[in-house]
């Protein structure tokens, strides 16, 4: 039994240093069971991830899951959509840093009977707001974080959206339809790279942003990403059926996992990752004056509103270890073998 804790002490120690975190939530590399991309973001189920990390390499590393989406834990996340702006977030983020005057209020999410278009337009906006000045360069319509605070949030983690999706019953005309864009804008407003969540393909990049560069304007009906609710994911390729008609029984008689898009306002449903983004916010080019603006449109809306908000403790795997982290798993196994032999001679 003491051989057993060791082991799983030693195990916790090298992952927790290979991750710079023991708390940090890890999301695999993108592939055909993991992850679906739109535009520039490759979208996670995280309920999905939660079943076959278990069993399937390619939905591993995950979790720890799930992540709570209440209303505590978004208290010290940056949060960009929610329906609980009677106390919005304006000036102080707890943790970790206080992001005063350098990160937007909380834009209020439609709950409802909403079946027209939400734009985070000016009509919106949360600002201005007593005692809450805006910083610098706040553009109205979007939800700003300039790039010092934003780089000081995230540490050595990654740049993921979390989404809750909140929507009434699996029939496609209960759906939830979302699109979505972040852009880099530099200290003068000009848009230096757009990165899109949509269906049509379209990725986005230095300057390319041609068809939704104004938050308010809509896009075109076709560029929304359907949020299915629950539905069914083969276990062997990964493709999704039985889309709003799936339950765990039949999804396990066809060979599938059960996926429940719509968990509801306990957990959180989906992690949207975009590498490119990623690369631009950390990059030694891009000014920590410089703005992340982000900027989304639902529709179809039927239920609670939404929540939206960048995690700070999220990881992508790249599933190709640094050179230090091999280093560091190297000594974690000697430590391992010489736990062992020491055992062996006291035997």
């Amino acid at each position: 039994m003491k051989n057993k804790i060791a082991k799983s002490l030693a195990l916790g120690a090298i992952l927790a240093a290979m991750s710079g975190t023991a708390s940090a939530v890890w999301l695999p590399a993108a592939n055909e069971m993991s992850t679906i991309t739109y535009g520039d973001f490759d979208v996670y189920s995280l309920d999905l991830l939660q079943q076959c990390a278990i069993s399937d390499p390619r939905c591993q590393p995950s979790g720890p899951l799930p992540i709570e989406a209440n209303s505590g834990f978004t208290k010290d996340q940056l949060v960009i959509l929610s329906p609980e702006n009677g106390n919005p977030q304006t000036t102080n983020y707890p943790s970790p840093i206080n992001v005063q005057y350098v990160a937007d209020n909380v834009f209020n999410s439609p709950a409802g009977n909403q079946s027209g278009t939400f734009v985070m337009g000016s009509a919106t906006s949360p600002e201005p707001l007593p005692n809450t000045p805006n910083f610098t360069g706040d553009r109205t319509g979007f939800w700003d974080v300039k790039i010092s605070a934003l780089r000081s949030y995230l540490g050595l983690n990654d740049l993921v959206f979390i989404f809750d999706n909140t929507q009434e019953g699996d029939a496609a005309n209960q759906w939830l339809y979302i699109f979505g864009q972040a852009q880099i804008v530099d200290a003068s407003g000009n848009v230096k790279a757009c990165f899109q969540l949509n269906s049509s393909g379209t990725t986005g990049g230095a300057g390319d942003c041609a068809d939704a560069v104004d938050p308010l304007n809509p896009p075109s009906a076709g560029s929304y990403v359907t949020v299915f609710t629950g539905y069914c994911v083969d276990k062997t390729t990964g493709a999704a059926f039985n889309l709003g008609t799936g339950t765990a029984q039949t999804c396990a008689n066809q060979n599938g996992y059960y996926v429940n898009g719509n968990i509801g306002s306990a957990n959180a449903d989906n992690a949207a990752y975009s590498k490119a983004l990623n690369d631009w916010v950390f990059a030694s080019t891009t000014s920590e004056d410089w703005l992340l603006s982000v900027s989304i449109w639902t529709s179809n809306n039927n239920s609670g509103g939404e929540t939206v908000w960048l995690c700070s403790n999220c990881k992508v795997s790249t599933r190709i270890p640094e050179p230090a982290s091999l280093a560091l798993l190297g000594l974690g196994l000697v430590g391992l073998a010489g736990l062992r032999r020491r055992q062996a001679r006291k035997a």
